[in-house]
Parts: C-alpha cells; structure tokens; sequence
C-alpha cells in the first residue's frame, strides 16, 4: 500500500511545494552557518518569506486529514451500529435454538420414551449424545454471546473470581480431545470471564494438538513463577513447535505459515490474543526442544 494512497492530487502538490520551500529554506540555512554565504537582511528575509509560504500549503494538507479523519471516524461509527445490530440478531437467534427449542424438544422426547422403549429402540447412546453436544454447544454460544457482546460502545467485560482448574475441565468435559489434556492441580483462582477466557484457552489446546504430528498427542496446563517475577499460566504441548517470532506473526489477522497443509481462517490464534489482552494478561510463546510452550501473564 502507497504512502500517499487516499491523498487528492490536490494535497501531494501542495506537499510537493511546501517540501520544496522548505528545502530551500534548510539550504540557505545551512550555507549561512557554515559560512558559505554572508548573512544579509536580504536572506533574512528569504528565510520568513520561505516560512511564510510554507504555510499555505501546509494547511490544505492539515485541512484534508482532518477531513478525512472525520469521515473515517463517521463510516467507524455507522459500520459499529450495523455489527451490533448484526450480534444482537445472532446472540438472539442462537439463544433460540440451543437454550430454548432443542432443550425442549429433548425434554419432550425424554418424557414421551420409557426406559422400556429406549432400550428396546437401543437409542440411549443417541440420546446421551444429542444431550452431550447441546450442552457444549451451550457453553460455546456463551462464548459467542459475550465476545458479541464486546462490540456494544463502552462495553465492559463481565469479569468474576473463578477456580481455573474448575472451569477449564468444565469446558472441556465433553470434547473429544478432553483425555489429551492434562490440567495441573495448582492452577491458581483468578477474575476471568469464564466463557471468553474458556474459548481462548481452548483454542490454544486445539492449536497444541491440531500441528502436532506426535504418536501420542498432549497438551499440559499448569502454573509457574511467583509474585516477584511474575504469575504465568502456561499451555505446553509436544508437537511442532513454533518460534517467538513465529507467534508474533501468526497471532496477526487471516496469518497462516506458508505451505500449511491444515486447514484454518488465520483468525483464531489473533481471536484468542484479543481476549487475552482484554482480560489484561500478556501473552508471549517459546519454541522447546519438542513443542511449543505458551504462557500468559495473569
């Protein structure tokens, strides 16, 4: 992208002409001070006709960016409204579905059966499952419900002491990758939004295991330091390993590492980050010997 994109013909005259005055300025300036030339009235007055002439120009282009800023600023606002418009659909329409019609749709239909009939029918690991999928898919749209929630103007986020050992098995209870993870016992009670901050972590673990070309996959949550150097949580795993540097650059936007095979938006991990930052926590990564170690400054 051009510097001077977005810029009228107007404006890089005028800063081609305010450029060039004031580069005549420097020169003369210059020439005086190492003696080159004598200094007269006649160049001291060059010097404020320069400045004066520079002001013209300077102006348009101070004039068009302030213009431009407040019509950037307006188009912010207007897009803003319709993205909250468009959250308050989604949060509402989910919330119809996965905590209205299909509990109660399973509800029903739990009533309606007999264990006679269930067993006979041989559907009870069906049921258990439809059960299993609704409750996580629950516990995803609250995740959904407050990240959208974040787009309102001046939004807070909703923020309580929680149990992270507590909240992370609850999460993760009924995913298929649950036994791949290993959660630590001293993970310590922090103030976290519990389904944003569940929806970041468990993208880490999915990204631990998803480039991973390990026999046996795993991914370790545990804590480290202390309260002089500083409280981590940290996310390990035994699979690819990816760099400091590496990090930094797959957590920017639609970011992915050139001739992945796996498929992705490049839009989790930089997702992830944001809920992290908003939460107030730091997030940095470090490549081990095999695998990649994620810790996230509390």
């Amino acid at each position: 992208m051009s510097a001077f994109e977005g810029i009228s013909n107007k404006s890089k005259i005028a800063l081609a002409i305010a450029g060039a005055i004031m580069l005549v300025f420097f020169l003369v300036q210059t020439c005086i001070v190492f003696g080159v030339c004598e200094p007269t009235y006649f160049l001291a007055g060059f010097g404020y006709g320069c400045v004066i002439a520079f002001m013209p120009p300077f102006f348009i282009v101070v004039k068009e960016f302030l213009q431009n800023k407040a019509y950037v600023n307006a188009e912010l606002k207007k897009k803003n409204i319709y993205l909250e418009h468009a959250a308050k659909i989604i949060r509402h329409d989910m919330h119809s579905g996965i905590n209205t019609y299909l509990p109660r749709g399973i509800s029903s239909l739990k009533r309606r059966l007999k264990q006679e009939d269930i067993d006979s029918l041989k559907i009870g690991s069906p049921l258990q499952l439809i059960s299993d999928g609704l409750s996580h898919a629950q516990k995803v749209y609250s995740g959904v419900y407050e990240f959208t929630n974040l787009v309102k103007e001046n939004a807070q986020m909703n923020k309580k002491e929680h149990n992270i050992k507590s909240i992370l098995e609850d999460y993760l209870r009924l995913t298929a990758y649950k036994p791949s993870v290993i959660i630590d016992n001293n993970l310590p009670i922090i103030e976290v939004n519990e389904p944003l901050f569940c929806t970041a972590i468990d993208n880490l673990i999915r990204n631990g295991l998803k480039y991973n070309d390990s026999p046996t996959k795993w991914v370790k949550i545990y804590s480290e330091g202390n309260y002089h150097q500083g409280s981590f949580i940290c996310i390990e795993d035994n699979g690819r390993g990816i760099t400091k540097e590496e990090f930094i650059e797959l957590s920017k936007p639609y970011a992915r590492k050139p001739g992945q095979k796996e498929e992705g938006t490049g839009l989790g991990l930089n997702i992830c980050i944001e809920i992290l930052k908003e939460h107030g926590f730091g997030i940095t990564a470090e490549k081990q010997k095999q695998g990649t170690k994620i810790k996230i400054k509390i």
